[in-house]
């Protein structure tokens, strides 16, 4: 019989599902750890939806920055009265990462409080990699072996997932995202396609938003394909977590793709077995 989830797991599956799968490709001694960073970034990263205004999700922010630094500045402190807390204390101590990270990865989450779009795709591109890509990074220095030296080659591509993984989140977002009036089509980006706020608010996939939908696609497959190239589309197994999420992103932007770029389609979520036995062939096959 299957053991049972440990409870970092378990809220990762519950709120990450996706990562979820893909770490279930980690090499068994690094999952736990893992499944720890990914259950902290999943409340960092719903700290705009679980509160009534943003000043409120600010100080849920600043909660966390107070609780990474109490760890940094007492390693060998109890931290038991918080789970994640807890779990976060014990692989910094076990496997020193870096705080400056934890601090990026925070920070970046406080351009969730702001409804206002970004102004245009650099400025996405920055809250991708502060958000995912800061994560990424938390899970490659978890995963290198001690000892060995960081590859650069390794790092630029991870960054280069990350920034794929956090597009193709956005536009299968794009119907949650709206009903909150909480946009991340860049402003540039409407304005040369020809709609606004209100026009994306409505969710109706006008042809202007199918043109904006298909420029972040074409971005997203980019940073993917500059990945692959990074590393010449294989992987050593042990990073294999982090890379299959640009496997799932690509899945995504094909069904986004096959829908005329309609971001508010259902259809774009269907198919869970269907991920899974992708990842699995991927993952044996060394490749993403």
């Amino acid at each position: 019989m299957a053991s049972a989830l440990s409870y970092m797991a378990e809220e990762t599956r519950r709120q990450d599902r996706d990562r979820f799968l893909c770490t279930l490709f980690a090499p068994e001694d690094a999952r736990e750890g893992l499944f720890t960073l990914l259950a902290f970034n999943a409340e960092i990263a719903k700290s705009r939806e679980v509160v009534s205004e943003p000043l409120l999700g600010e100080i849920r922010l600043q909660w966390w920055r107070d609780a990474i630094e109490r760890i940094y500045a007492d390693p060998a402190g109890n931290f038991d009265d918080h789970a994640i807390v807890a779990g976060v204390a014990k692989i910094i101590n076990h496997d020193n990462l870096s705080r400056s990270l934890f601090d990026q990865l925070i920070n970046a989450r406080s351009r969730d409080m702001i409804d206002e779009p970004p102004k245009n795709d650099t400025e996405l591109r920055e809250y991708a990699v502060g958000t995912v890509g800061r994560l990424n990074a938390l899970m490659l220095e978890l995963l290198q072996p001690s000892g060995t030296q960081r590859s650069e080659n390794l790092a630029e591509a991870s960054e280069h997932v990350s920034v794929a993984w956090a597009l193709t989140g956005i536009i299968r977002a794009s119907s949650i995202l709206s009903k909150y009036k909480r946009i991340f089509m860049p402003q540039s980006l409407m304005q040369d396609c020809g709609f606004d706020t209100y026009t994306f608010q409505a969710q109706k996939p006008t042809p202007e938003i199918r043109s904006a939908i298909k420029h972040m696609v074409e971005i997203a497959r980019a940073e993917i394909g500059q990945a692959r190239s990074k590393l010449g589309g294989k992987i050593d197994k042990r990073y294999r977590a982090i890379f299959l999420q640009a496997s799932l992103a690509e899945l995504f932007l094909n069904r986004i793709e096959n829908r005329d770029f309609n971001p508010f389609d259902v259809k774009i979520e269907k198919g869970r077995a269907g991920r899974q036995m992708m990842l699995t062939f991927k993952a044996v096959r060394g490749s993403f």
